[in-house]
Parts: C-alpha cells; structure tokens; sequence
C-alpha cells in the first residue's frame, strides 16, 4: 500500500527522498530547514508554530503560525527558517495529475459551472500564492483534523487517496474563485493582477475582523497601500461587489444573527452593528432581507 504521510525530523531530514509530483503529506518539527526545491510538487504550506519563509524569485512569503500559503509547482522556491524553539508545519504536495482527476469529476457535474478553460490555470506559474489564515479557508476542518491526528500519532492511518481527493475538490473550487477576481482585474500584466489581488485580499481580511470598526473605506484603502479609488475599482472588479456593499453586508447579516436570539431591541442592534440610526438600520435591513426589521423578528417567533 503506498504511504502517503511521513514525519521528518532532525535525524532524518537530509535523508528522506522528497519525489517531485507525488501525493504526500509531511509533517516536519524542525529546528532549521533550508532547501532550493521548496514548490517541487503544487502544495499546501501549513505552520501550526512559529514561522516559515519562502522565496520565488523576488517574492518573499513569511507563513506564520495559524497561515497557509498554496503555492504552484515552480523551480527555484527557496524555503528557509532557524528557530531555538521546534518550528511545526505540514507540507502537503499533491501531484498534477490528482489536480487533473479531480478537475474531471468536478467539470462532469451538471449542477457545477465550472469552465474546462480553468485546467490551463493549473499549469504553472498561474496558481495564485497568498498566504491566508487558515481560519477563513475552506478546507480549515479537513486541516484541523489532520493536526488532531498527527498529535495523536495516527497521521498514517489519517491521510489516505480519498482524503487527498477531497481535498484538492476543495483547492480547485476555492482557486476557481480566485481566477475569477485575477480575472475581473483590469490589467495587462498577470503579476500585476495578482499583486493587487493579493492587496484586495489584506483588505477583505481586515474587513471581515473590523467591520464594525471601520469607518470609511479610506481606512481600509490606506491599510492595504491603495488609494481610496483604485482600491474601490478593483475590490468591485474582483469580487463583483462595492467594498461599501461588502461591508454592510458583514453588518447586516450579524444584525439578523442578533436579532434571531432575542436578546437585543432592534435600536440596540442597529447601534451594535454600526448604524447610525434606527430609521437607516431598518432601510438597508429590508432592502437585503425583504423584510422590515420588526416583521422579521415576528417570523422568527417560535409558535
């Protein structure tokens, strides 16, 4: 049966064979790396402590603990730490040809839109490299039950071929979305493109954890080093959707969850989620909804 996890260590990290296109997961605490072949295979970069850095050419990516980097196959990526303290990380390569089957299945499924034109994404350098928090992704329970396992001693019996099937159905849905936003942005150069996709995205995630503390857009702009314009253009480019929209939205929808417990009058909760007034609450409440406030409170009573 071919193993698809391995564990590697200080004693044994010179001497374990790290094949190029291969599905396999490696769980590494390290003291110091150093390697030149660090994208040998499309990857899954994960740090559950301290921190890993990775170069590609002029691009320099700092994984910090809790943050994943998805990065494409592509030579010459130099991965590099030194720590008093172990570094932990999962290294999960999947090799092309599983992106290709799974591309098959999902591009067979009448009730999935997703274009045959998108397998030449796949192809490098095009995969999109960002690190992200591994919290906001949508793969977070399939890597949080890896670790579990790992803790456990059991990542062997864990990591399987189905497990890296569902995976990489997760990867591919979750890159479809980004070839969407590269996509939307109006620019000649693709590196030009994800540079500001990789901006748009710092933003997206500033707003998702101050989105009840922002006060303009211009805030949000100047976070990412964009002008407040170019940063509006883009942002609605890539995610077909006004930075304004993206961040009442956020507010809107946590009003509904403050609403449905019962805890909160609406004036409360209009003044909570940032609102300036209740007459403005209840505005934007029933144009997204297509219920006023109170109605909606009235149709979520228990009978």
């Amino acid at each position: 049966m071919e193993q698809y996890f391995h564990i590697i260590t200080e004693k044994n990290k010179f001497a374990l064979n790290k094949p190029q296109d291969k599905d396999v997961v490696y769980y590494s605490e390290l003291n110091e790396w150093d390697t030149s072949n660090a994208f040998r295979s499309f990857s899954l970069k994960y740090v559950i402590d301290r921190c890993i850095y990775y170069k590609a050419g002029n691009k320099e990516y700092a994984v910090n603990k809790g943050n994943y980097l998805l990065a494409c196959k592509q030579p010459y990526v130099h991965a590099y730490f030194e720590s008093r303290q172990p570094v932990k990380s999962i290294c999960i390569d999947i090799c092309p040809t599983t992106v290709a089957e799974a591309f098959t299945v999902l591009t067979a499924r009448d009730d999935h839109a997703l274009d045959n034109y998108l397998s030449g994404y796949f192809r490098t350098p095009e995969f999109f490299e960002t690190v992200n928090p591994v919290c906001h992704s949508p793969f977070k329970k399939k890597i949080d039950e890896l670790v579990t396992a790992i803790t456990g001693g059991e990542g062997s019996e864990h990591v399987s071929r189905e497990w890296f099937m569902d995976l990489v159905e997760m990867i591919v849905w979750h890159e479809y979305g980004n070839y969407i936003s590269l996509n939307g942005i109006r620019s000649l150069k693709a590196e030009t493109r994800k540079e500001i996709l990789r901006r748009l995205k710092t933003a997206q995630q500033y707003m998702d954890d101050q989105y009840l503390h922002i006060g303009d857009i211009k805030q949000v702009a100047s976070f990412c080093t964009m002008s407040e314009f170019h940063f509006f253009r883009s942002f609605k480019q890539a995610f077909g959707v006004s930075p304004y929209q993206y961040l009442l939205g956020k507010r809107l929808e946590l009003a509904k969850e403050l609403m449905m417990t019962g805890e909160m009058t609406i004036t409360q909760v209009a003044l909570h989620c940032s609102f300036p007034d209740l007459f403005t609450f209840s505005k934007a409440f029933k144009r997204k909804f297509k219920l006023s406030p109170s109605s909606f409170i009235a149709s979520n009573k228990p009978i």
